[in-house]
């Protein structure tokens, strides 16, 4: 169920397996009990299932992504500031022109 990307649980697995709840909670199932328990303890907490660990993010790589992201919005801002700059000075240069006022030499 995990390496599908499905929910874990007790009941799923009962059912996926055709084995009662019983049969999971007997003493003889306790190290598959622990290990189910331990699949569904590592599922996000927002319902929905958790990814197969084959397609999990591991933390370095996810720091590398959020380097990348962070430096690909801080050239984007520069970006945006650089036009901002250029759109005011054309704005003041048409508003001259609207005005009669010659351009600056130089």
């Amino acid at each position: 169920m995990e390496r599908d990307g499905g929910a874990v649980t007790i009941v799923g697995v009962a059912a996926r397996t055709g084995v009662s709840r019983t049969f999971l909670s007997d003493d003889a199932q306790a190290p598959l009990l622990a290990k189910l328990r331990g699949l569904a303890t590592k599922q996000p907490a927002t319902g929905r299932p958790a990814l197969p660990d084959h397609q999990r993010i591991i933390t370095k790589s996810h720091a590398t992504v959020v380097r990348a992201l962070r430096e690909a919005n801080r050239k984007l801002n520069e970006e945006n500031e650089r036009l901002r700059n250029e759109l005011a000075v054309a704005l003041g240069q048409l508003r001259d022109l609207r005005r009669g006022i010659p351009a600056p030499r130089g």
